[in-house]
């Protein structure tokens, strides 16, 4: 007889204890209290009717119906059959190291029983594949060609040992040179290689051989087992430890430098298995990326199970235990109901554990059916637990809803209970990944916004997952029936925190993006104050210089009226002494309008260092946005960052020779390469307005001049006029008809030059600028 699960067998001897235990103290109390109600007569035979055989038997049932439970729950078989199918898989030759040095305790129990274990939950996870089987130390032998029988796959590991082999040493190439055989004789498939070994003493020369399997493209997966840091003691047959001729203990270190390098010249991958993080799982999904073949005439070995008769047996003892009386001579049923209704939920339990998988998470031997829809579900809890795990197997969603069912209607089942709460965790746990990918992939695509979204909700999802695990770890007792609860938490913490680097990683680039668009707008509404200060200034300096014009025409006209006035030396001295006056206030004028230059000169540099300072910054925000895209291998973001910090550079190079209109397009450029066209309709209306503004200014500065020359020019008529009704007074108050005409046509003249300067200057004035927007 065997079992497919024997190490529950561990249990016999804690639970067989704590029903001796339990049965003595129940002993002891049923004493007390009735010395406590009989006094002394407590050993009277006629008040106290007790056969103490019955009770030792009765104890005696009691025990082997918690035997009987166990050896069920172990699931005996001592029979199989062949099951053809023809499923699409891999094929995987395991290199086994069974030398001395894998005895050795740095991995509890020690290095051998943990790469059996793993190995074992490699083949449970991957139904569909072919394994086989080589042992080597010293020497290499194929214990077990490539086989699709998981079962039979599974005895060859339980009957690895450091005997399998005599000759002591770790010869991989001879090992390798097994494995390249069994392969050569297979037929199709895609294939690898794994190797679980500690790699000390490694003997052999295996870089031929590795050439040869990359040639191949057969990859080597390797499991390290040990600490490559300090050295493990090796222990001998009889317990003690082995020793050198010298009498020092010799020590077993893991050779990780080489094995890495034997993993990364194949093309595979290397990982150190530990206790708590066991590296399962990257074997698992690079074993996955490799192609799957059709495996035509297959077979695999399925046990005929027995454990019916073990339950019956169960069953019977129990009965008897509740049934026999401990009253001497008595044989009268008690409640036979209740014993019946005690003995259901054992055997539910036990049918349980048969159906479903020992972890949640692992996919069954067989491929999932398509299970039909079922009008009702059941209303036994176990079948419904059995119905739900069947259908999450399967995909389908509404598995679910039938855990919480479970949940919330299987109050006397607290294993059902945990085990559920387990499922749905690792339910949404898978979800969390799926969308943790899909977030991946989106970053990939260049799709910041929506991979936020996606790493929002995988947190959600983890969150739901992390409670979950915890609620099915709140009963200690029943810790056992969902052992990888405590390392999905860990693995559940380690996404989160890969989650929360990328979201951050993401959040710190988009911020970075939009620091760049703001400080890009504000040098571009710089340059355009600075552009609008310097047309006004082209514009008051253009209207100065007429102003001027007209100046120097008037001193022209006074001086021609000077020349014709010689007639009387005391009206010229007055003359002189006026045009003095007219040269102090014009000295005056130009004085100030040099002061006002001086503080124009002094607020455009001002102004100019504060456009070059924006500048600046927004160049600096686009090189970081640069270096942020190339750490997220943002390719599209980086080279838009590139193009604008180019234009920001051509926009200072065009401010610095005071090309305002080309800084302008630069920094537009700049703009749209971050992305920020969105705000075009709101710079357009800007640009509008400071037009509008510029034209009025304009408009308002023309007719300040014009109106302050026709001012000067009436000014200097008035003086005419007032120096020429001097120049006409004769010494009697009288003018001689001569004097009269010759001011008539003084006054005429300067009349017709001083239309003509208005004329003139308001011809060289700028048409005014029609507005077509």
């Amino acid at each position: 007889m065997r079992f497919i699960q024997p190490q529950l067998f561990y249990l016999v001897l804690p639970v067989l204890l704590a029903v001796i235990v339990l049965a003595v103290y129940a002993s002891h109390c049923r004493k007390q209290k009735v010395r406590a109600l009989l006094g002394n007569g407590d050993t009277d035979p006629a008040a106290v009717k007790l056969s103490p055989p019955r009770r030792r038997f009765r104890i005696f049932l009691l025990l082997l119906t918690m035997l009987f439970l166990i050896a069920a729950a172990a699931r005996p078989f001592w029979s199989s059959q062949l099951v053809p199918f023809e499923p699409r898989g891999r094929d995987l030759m395991v290199i086994f190291d069974v030398s001395k040095s894998m005895l050795a305790t740095d991995i509890a129990p020690s290095r051998l029983e943990h790469a059996k274990f793993l190995l074992r939950q490699l083949v449970e996870s991957a139904p569909n594949d072919r394994f086989g089987l080589v042992a080597f130390a010293g020497k290499a032998y194929l214990a077990c060609p490539l086989t699709s029988d998981s079962l039979a796959f599974t005895q060859y590991i339980d009957e690895l040992n450091t005997d399998t082999v005599p000759l002591g040493g770790t010869n991989l190439e001879a090992a390798l040179r097994v494995a390249e055989q069994a392969f050569k004789a297979a037929a199709g498939g895609n294939r690898g290689i794994l190797l679980f070994t500690d790699g000390d003493e490694l003997a052999g020369n295996s870089a031929a051989l590795v050439n040869e399997l990359r040639k191949r493209q057969i990859p080597l997966f390797i499991v390290g087992l040990g600490d490559p840091e300090v050295g493990a003691p090796v222990p001998e047959a009889d317990g003690t430890l082995k020793r050198d001729a010298s009498g020092q203990l010799i020590t077993s270190k893991l050779a990780e430098t080489s094995l890495k390098k034997l993993a990364g010249e194949t093309g595979g991958v290397y990982v150190r298995s530990t206790v708590t993080d066991t590296g399962l799982a990257v074997i698992e999904n690079r074993i996955k990326r490799l192609d799957t073949a059709e495996q035509q005439g297959a077979q695999r070995t399925l046990p005929i199970e027995k454990f019916p008769l073990a339950l019956i047996a169960a069953a019977i003892c129990l009965v008897l235990y509740f049934l026999l009386s401990e009253r001497p001579l008595e044989y009268r049923f008690s409640r036979p109901k209740s014993a019946a209704l005690l003995l259901l939920p054992a055997m539910l339990f036990l049918l349980a554990g048969a159906a479903a998988p020992e972890k949640p998470e692992t996919a069954p031997a067989q491929q999932p059916k398509e299970i039909p829809v079922e009008p009702e579900p059941p209303s036994d809890p176990a079948e419904l637990y059995n119905l739900a795990r069947e259908r999450q197997i399967a995909g389908d969603e509404k598995a679910a809803n039938l855990y919480e069912t479970v949940i919330r209607d299987a109050a006397d089942r607290p294993d059902l209970q945990t085990r559920s709460l387990y499922n749905l965790g690792t339910g949404e746990h898978r979800n969390a990944r799926t969308i943790a990918q899909q977030a991946v992939a989106k970053v990939k695509a260049q799709q910041l916004d929506p991979a936020l979204e996606e790493l929002k909700k995988a947190e959600g999802r983890l969150k739901s997952a992390e409670e979950l695990y915890v609620r099915s770890l709140e009963i200690p007792q029943l810790q056992n029936a969902v052992p990888e609860a405590s390392n999905n938490l860990q693995q559940l913490a380690d996404d989160r925190k890969k989650i929360e680097e990328l979201k951050k990683k993401i959040e710190e680039l988009k911020k970075l993006q939009q620091q760049a668009q703001q400080q890009t707008q504000q040098a571009q509404q710089q340059n355009q104050k600075d552009q609008q200060k310097q047309d006004q200034k082209d514009q008051q300096k253009q209207d100065q210089q007429q102003g001027q014009q007209g100046q120097d025409q008037k001193d022209q006209q006074k001086q021609d009226q000077q020349q014709g006035q010689d007639q009387k030396d005391q009206q010229k001295q007055d003359q002189q002494q006026g045009q003095q006056g007219q040269d102090q206030k014009d000295q005056q004028k130009q004085d100030q309008q040099q002061g006002q230059d001086q503080k124009d000169q002094q607020k455009q540099d001002q102004q100019q260092k504060s456009g070059e300072n924006a500048l600046d910054q927004a160049r600096k925000s686009a090189e970081e946005l640069k270096n942020k895209a190339d750490e997220l291998q943002q390719q599209n973001l980086s080279k838009q960052a590139e193009q604008a910090r180019q234009e920001l550079d051509k926009a200072k190079e065009s401010r610095e020779q005071q090309k305002f209109d080309e800084a302008q397009k630069h920094l537009e450029e700049a703009m749209k390469a971050l992305g920020g066209s969105q705000g075009q309709d709101q710079k357009d209306q800007q640009s509008k307005d400071q037009k509008d503004q510029q034209g009025k200014d304009q408009k308002d500065q023309q007719g300040k001049d014009q109106k302050d020359q026709q001012q000067q020019g009436k000014e200097g008529q008035q003086d005419q006029k007032e120096q020429q009704g001097e120049e006409a007074k004769p010494e009697d108050g009288k003018m001689d008809e001569k004097t009269a005409e010759q001011l008539l046509q003084m006054m005429a003249d300067e009349e017709k030059g001083l239309r003509d300067a208005i004329k003139q200057h308001q011809r060289s004035r700028q048409p005014r600028v029609e507005k077509d927007w």
